[in-house]
């Protein structure tokens, strides 16, 4: 097998992204590769150490080649872990691999973090990489997805293997062309000149290909030369030939004093004879020819067939035997490795083959793993309406009344608002479903109130009756200031706030409270009667805490910020606990880190409230203190956007990308 790799940085020539991890004198005999994708500077990662921890941990294992590189792959993920403990938030190395090992002309690999490969043949390109959204990286978290995959290389594919980053923005159709240049080291330099000099992140390139057959030389023996001086007897003369008396034909005489024993009869040749055949017609030529073509395909296809059963059954043996280990492991840490290698395994068998008992083993699986991460899912998913696809919507219940707001206007397909509009849906406890078959629209952009205009609408907020205010209603925040929809009749609302272009709104005993990202401040508004036209208060003292980065934020007796990278931080009275589990991140009270926050929510007029962090495929459930309480998650929450739930009927409302919006029953909590 032949390989060629080679790393850079901004343009320069980095070692290490790449690791050649030959076979020593001891341990296994397959040789190792690993491709790291580093996010940050990569001056400072000790590449040696990193070797090092590799190919022990590969040594070690005396098992199959899958569970040998797993637990190389695991046992660089705790040497990570254990480096970022104690590290500053900036120092922390994140990281992507890619760890083969080659086994004759087969390469197998395992995948963790962002991570790309692709097996370029002549016929095309599959790339193998984890599927879904883009998976924690190593260091991250303690809990890691791993991705297997297999392939067989011949002297004209290419396997070609690079970081998580720049593996997306290559061309397949560009790489099959690669298959013709058997010069490995003018390929890298082509990808030099057109990547690595173009981004700014660490670039790593691995390529790989089967060793060109040699067909060995025939030598023919040359006769012996005779000595010099030797005498050797001469072959005797032939007769010289003479022409016959007709034809003109040359022939060499008879020897003399032979005389055959018999008379052989002249025969003159006239050729093979010919037979006549009917004319057939032009669909059996036709036949006849695409035949042999038929075969051909038909040969093919079973070959591959079988090739695919052949693969997904060893997958599947491998899956099994991890799902026994993970069955007798004691150690919870312990049993959701081996759990989970059992759920990809039989996860990449079916991707293969089709086999029942691969998509049984991945569905117990998965349920052991729910069991071991406190997971439930939600039952009898109803869908309620189907709206216009949209982003960026949110939604709040309020009883058994919905108000959703769609920021990109598409309440209606007929009659779009570009500035946005708010919906209002009532939902039928008996039936189960909508008191009307078309939502009503409450506010949109655009409207005149009191001779105001309504701009841009940004957040939403229910607020209840207190102090001041003599009844609850809907407040609107928008681009000019507050609108209000109370008893489904709109009206304008007097405030001294100007809204911030990204503002976020919640209420809590009858105040206003609007985060706003540039001044990194909450301002908190009191209200005046059925206004709110006192002068903004700041919520958070000094020092202010950077929230360009928020999400999302509730109120209740504290405030709860969400940020992109997964961090929450609680504030009290205007400053920060600092004791709050969630605030560092990886947060020792979650079982999995979060990747992907689009909101918080949750159901204040519950007698015991939880918090809810919500993802495009789950949701976290929370305790007021930060404490982890369960999840939620399963297959009719994929592209979820938006939710609200109802704790006292255990009623789950969400929203999907595609515009349907749903409701489900939630297990009570034990």
């Amino acid at each position: 097998m032949r390989a060629a790799y080679g790393g850079w940085y901004r343009g320069a020539p980095l070692s290490g992204l790449v690791l050649a991890l030959p076979p020593r004198g001891r341990g296994r005999r397959e040789p190792l590769y690993a491709v790291l994708t580093v996010h940050g500077d990569p001056g400072t990662l000790p590449f040696e150490e990193i070797a090092r921890c590799l190919r022990d941990a590969f040594d070690r294992q005396a098992g199959s080649l899958t569970g040998a590189l797993r637990e190389a792959v695991l046992a660089f993920h705790r040497w990570l872990l254990e480096q970022n403990r104690n590290a500053p938030p900036g120092e922390r190395w994140e990281v992507g691999l890619t760890l083969l090992a080659l086994r004759e002309e087969t390469a197998f690999l395992v995948q963790a973090g962002p991570a790309w490969a692709a097996h370029v043949t002549r016929e095309g390109v599959r790339v193998f990489a984890p599927e879904g959204e883009p998976p924690a990286t190593l260091g991250a978290a303690r809990a890691v997805s791993l991705h297997y995959g297999m392939a067989s290389i011949r002297p004209e594919d290419r396997l070609i293997v690079t970081d998580g980053v720049t593996g997306p923005l290559l061309d397949p159709g560009a790489l099959i062309p690669l298959t013709r240049i058997q010069n490995l080291p003018l390929i890298l330099e082509a990808i030099e000149a057109q990547v690595a000099r173009t981004v700014e992140h660490p670039v790593a390139f691995l390529i790989m290909a089967g060793e060109p057959g040699r067909a060995a030389a025939v030598s023919r023996p040359r006769p012996p030369e005779p000595a010099l001086g030797a005498s050797t007897p001469a072959p005797p003369a032939l007769p010289p030939p003479v022409r016959t008396a007709r034809g003109g034909r040359w022939r060499l005489p008879r020897p003399p004093g032979i005389r055959l024993p018999f008379s052989v009869p002249r025969v003159r040749w006239r050729g093979w004879p010919r037979v006549s055949l009917p004319a057939s017609p032009g669909w059996v030529r036709t036949l006849a020819m695409a035949l042999p073509w038929l075969l051909l395909l038909l040969t093919l296809g079973v070959y591959i067939h079988q090739r695919s059963i052949l693969i997904a059954s060893r997958l599947l043996a491998q899956a099994r035997a991890e799902a026994e280990r993970g069955a007798q492991a004691q150690a919870p840490g312990e049993a959701r490795r081996h759990w989970e290698a059992a759920r990809d395994l039989a996860r990449a068998a079916q991707g293969y083959a089709s086999l029942p008992e691969a998509a049984a083993l991945q569905a117990t699986a998965q349920a052991r793993l729910d069991q071991l991460d406190q997971a439930v899912q939600p039952l009898h998913p109803t869908r309620l309406i189907s709206l216009p696809s949209g982003r960026l919507r949110r939604m709040i219940l309020r009883d058994v009344e919905l108000y959703m707001l769609d920021r990109e206007g598409r309440c209606r397909a007929e009659a779009p608002h570009p500035g946005g509009c708010v919906l209002w849906l009532g939902y039928d406890e008996i039936h189960r479903g909508l008191l009307s078959e078309s939502p009503r629209e409450l506010l949109w952009s655009g409207m005149i109130l009191q001779g105001y205009p309504v701009k841009e609408l940004l957040d939403l907020a229910w607020v209840e009756a207190a102090g001041e205010r003599t009844a609850g209603g809907l407040i609107v925040l928008h681009a000019q200031g507050l609108a209000e929809s109370r008893n489904q009749s709109p009206r304008w609302v007097a405030s001294r706030l100007t809204p911030p272009a990204d503002g976020l709104l919640r209420a809590y005993q009858g105040n206003l409270y609007v985060l706003d990202r540039g001044n990194g401040q909450i301002w908190r508004l009191r209200p005046a009667g059925e206004d709110y036209a006192r002068e903004p208060e700041p919520y958070l003292s000094s020092p202010r805490p950077d929230l360009s980065e928020a999400v999302d934020f509730l109120v209740y007796q504290n405030v709860y910020v969400l940020y992109r990278d997964g961090r929450m931080r609680m504030f009290a009275m205007g400053k920060e606990e600092e004791g709050f589990p969630l605030r560092e991140l990886p947060s020792p009270a979650l079982p999995s880190p979060v990747r992907q926050p689009i909101g918080l929510m949750m159901d204040a007029t519950a007698p015991r409230p939880w918090l809810y962090i919500l993802e495009p495929d789950r949701l976290i459930q929370l305790g007021l203190r930060g404490d982890f309480v369960r999840q939620i998650r399963g297959e009719a929450l994929r592209d979820l956007i938006a939710a609200a739930v109802d704790e006292r009927r255990h009623r789950l409302f969400f929203l999907r990308g595609d515009g349907s919006l749903w409701v489900a029953d939630l297990p009570p909590v034990e």
